[in-house]
């Protein structure tokens, strides 16, 4: 059997664009001589497409699209695995459609109507045969590896986790010199093909990388990471193929990984949009000017233009310095880019914000200045048909949602996953390849500087009172930014609670005051431009209660209750309760029996005791062995129950005519 896996991708619910995509793969595959093509997960409507499953009219849609391929893929004598997620009766989970002679067969489906008289898990891996070969159809390699039918000579795995770059294993190819997954399909004996997305989908990143594994657990073909391609391999179980060399095998790297996926987002997501060109504002500093390269890279500098707002009358000679050394920083990347840079110049704001009352801070000038750099990038966005972008970090979000949510634009935040202190890093790998970064934003400074400015306009918005704004941000400017980068990291991505943040320990106060700033951004972080997802968990899956009053304040060396604990000291309580019960009946049948026998008091507790009851075992087995062998007796000397008066065996009376104690009862 040959297998081809179709590394593509298609805008969500395009169903004409995705199908003249397959039809296009299937006539490929025909020409490689293939029996059987797959499609990625997510092409149909993504992973999580809510409730656009249960509308019914899109199910109606799908299945015409499917059946338009089935009748693609019957003339070209090729079957097709096209999975979806469809709405079932246990909820909502992926379904595999086989594409063959014409027909549309949802496997899973047809699966649980067979068997329903059998219990069956809807999650079960259904199974199917192609050219004698039986294949098994998985969402979760990890978890249905060990238990799949027997007689399987595939395992066809269709990743649906998107990238995660704190995990390698979700950047499928890149895993496999460092994961288990080829010691685990050589231990099961079959061969496994991984169907590996590619593109952007809604808010998951893919990167490609498809690849097949013979039934030893070696790579026998793989298909390239971030780009699109088809993969065929014939598959023949017991029969030695030519593996790959190790060193074409890729190696997982954390910036390079990041980078591309965030690349590819990015230019699927403009596509989406139906968008020409992307303005990013450009304000000379480390987030915006690696934004604008990502833009270039994903699109090309001629559809990128970069904005740069000026303002007049700055206080003082310092802030005159910090304004020329960040326009220069502009100008140079924007040269550096080859892209178009348009130029505002905005007024001095500052005596309009001027408080009547002495000690009131009004609207802070940083607030005040979005304003006006939104303004003036919708103006811009308006003119040259551009889609805006934000340069807005996963530290922004988590410590200053409100200025990005009061004065925003963007519909999407392409560092909107990634922390602040992780763009250095990034930039440097970026310039590795060319550099179009100054060195000025390539240090630790360019850092420092960005993250003081987030913190002012944090403690800014939390509306404290004088001495104690003050005090708050001298607080947390003391710390380095990894430390607050790192609490917000152990925090958002990881759940961890107040006292087991790595800042605790050294300064509980500042790691108390993150956590409380970013609780109290709930609401507004729900108004912030998408961003796509590139860490174990975004903001979008950890969204709390909007007008959550609770704030974690640690435990203070108390031990942490849980409501398990509590269910097991209940169980034991009970376990307990029943025992002295059983011993209180025991006692009273005692008594009762000593009173018939005439039993003394003494006699009794030492048979209560656990001496008398080991002796009371081992005479009832005596006299279970003597009761056994008088019946021996009895039946070799042709004696019944009937010579003494004890019934017959099947109940009757004997012949006293009466009946006998054990066959009446």
């Amino acid at each position: 059997m040959r297998i081809a896996l179709a590394q593509i991708g298609a805008r969500l619910g395009d169903f004409d664009g995705i199908c003249s995509r397959v039809e296009q793969q299937v006539h490929l595959a025909q020409d490689a001589g293939a029996d059987l093509l797959c499609v990625p997960a997510p092409l149909m409507c993504g992973v999580t497409p809510g409730a656009l499953v249960d509308y019914p009219n899109y199910e109606h849609d799908l299945l015409r699209a499917l059946d338009r391929l089935a009748a693609i893929c019957d003339a070209a004598g090729v079957a097709c695995i096209v999975p979806a997620v469809l709405s079932l009766e246990v909820g909502q989970l992926f379904e595999a459609f086989l594409l063959r002679r014409g027909r549309v067969v949802p496997l899973r489906l047809t699966m649980i109507r067979h068997q329903e008289g059998v219990p069956v898990s809807p999650w079960s891996p259904p199974v199917f045969d192609i050219a004698g070969t039986r294949i098994a159809v998985t969402f979760d390699a990890q978890r249905d590896l060990a238990s799949l039918p027997g007689g399987c000579d595939l395992l066809l795995h269709f990743p649906v986790n998107g990238l995660d770059v704190t995990d390698c294993d979700s950047a499928a190819a890149a895993a496999l010199p460092t994961g288990q997954m080829t010691e685990r399909v050589a231990r099961a004996g079959i061969w496994m093909a991984c169907m590996a997305p590619v593109g952007g989908y809604d808010d998951a990143v893919y990167t490609g990388g498809s690849y097949v594994l013979d039934d030893g657990g070696r790579v026998v073909a793989l298909a390239p990471c971030f780009e699109e391609s088809l993969l065929v391999q014939d598959v023949v179980r017991g029969v030695p193929c030519e593996a790959v060399e190790d060193r074409k095998i890729p190696r997982f790297d954390r910036g390079t990984w990041m980078w591309n996926g965030l690349r590819l987002h990015l230019r699927d997501s403009v596509a989406a949009q139906g968008a020409g060109r992307v303005l990013v504002a450009l304000d000379g500093g480390l987030a915006s000017s690696l934004l604008a390269c990502l833009a270039v890279d994903a699109l090309g500098s001629r559809s990128v233009i970069a904005l740069h707002v000026e303002y007049d009358g700055a206080s003082d000679g310092t802030s005159q310095e910090l304004h020329a050394l960040r326009s220069r920083l502009a100008r140079e990347v924007a040269s550096r880019l080859h892209i178009r840079m348009v130029e505002r110049v905005a007024p001095d704001i500052r005596p309009l914000l001027d408080g009547d009352e002495p000690g009131n801070p009004g609207i802070s000038v940083p607030t005040a200045q979005a304003h006006v750099d939104a303004l003036m990038m919708e103006n811009v966005a308006q003119i040259e048909h551009a889609m805006p972008l934000s340069a807005l970090t996963k530290t922004d979000y988590a410590l200053r949602p409100w200025v990005g949510a009061r004065a925003n634009v963007a519909t999407l935040a392409p560092f909107g996953d990634v922390y602040l202190t992780s763009l250095e890093w990034l930039a440097r790998a970026r310039n590795r390849i060319s550099a179009v970064l100054p060195e000025e934003l390539l240090g630790l400074n360019a850092v420092a500087g960005d993250m003081a400015t987030v913190l002012r306009d944090a403690v800014c918005q939390l509306g404290a009172d004088g001495g104690i704004a003050d005090r708050a941000l001298s607080s947390l400017l003391a710390l380095d930014p990894s430390q607050i980068d790192g609490a917000l990291e152990a925090h958002v991505d990881r759940n961890a609670v107040l006292d087991d943040l790595p800042l605790f320990a050294s300064d509980p106060e500042s790691a108390a005051l993150i956590l409380m700033i970013v609780r109290s951004g709930e609401a507004s972080r729900r108004l912030l431009p998408s961003c796509p997802i590139v860490s174990s968990r975004s903001f979008v899956e950890r969204a709390w209660p909007s007008m959550l009053g609770w704030s974690d304040m640690g435990r203070h060396g108390q031990e942490r209750l849980r409501a398990a604990d509590l269910a097991d000291a209940e169980f034991h309580r009970l376990e307990k309760r029943g025992t002295a019960r059983a011993e209180r009946a025991r006692g009273e049948i005692m008594d009762m029996l000593a009173d018939l026998l005439g039993i003394t008091p003494e006699q009794r507790r030492e048979l209560m005791g656990e001496e008398g009851l080991e002796r009371m075992g081992e005479q009832l087995k005596d006299a279970e062995q003597s009761v056994r062998e008088a019946l021996g007796r009895m039946a070799s000397e042709g004696l019944g129950p009937e010579a003494f008066g004890l019934g017959s065996q099947d109940g009757d009376a004997g012949a006293s005519g009466r009946a006998g104690f054990f066959s009446l009862n």
